[in-house]
């Protein structure tokens, strides 16, 4: 997926779920935010004085990273294992 920087937020967000730690790396409040459905990322960078280049770095990396550690939801009728 291609991140560019007048993509919305809540457009990236929504489509690539591991970039929401990027964000939050950031120290970026858009995960939420009313605003992130009308804020473009260069938008949400300037507002939090953050460096566009290194954010959509950082946004492209992690939209690129396979998603690590999740665990769908069981499926009706399906057995679980359970950890002791």
């Amino acid at each position: 997926m291609t991140i560019r920087p007048n993509r919305l937020v809540a457009d990236v967000l929504s489509d690539a779920p591991a970039t929401l730690r990027v964000f939050l790396d950031f120290h970026m409040r858009c995960v939420g935010c009313p605003i992130a459905s009308f804020h473009t990322l260069a938008d949400a960078a300037r507002e939090h004085d953050v460096d566009l280049d290194s954010f959509l770095a950082a946004l492209h990396a992690a939209a690129a990273a396979p998603a690590l550690g999740l665990v769908p939801p069981p499926v009706a009728g399906e057995q679980t294992l359970e950890r002791g």
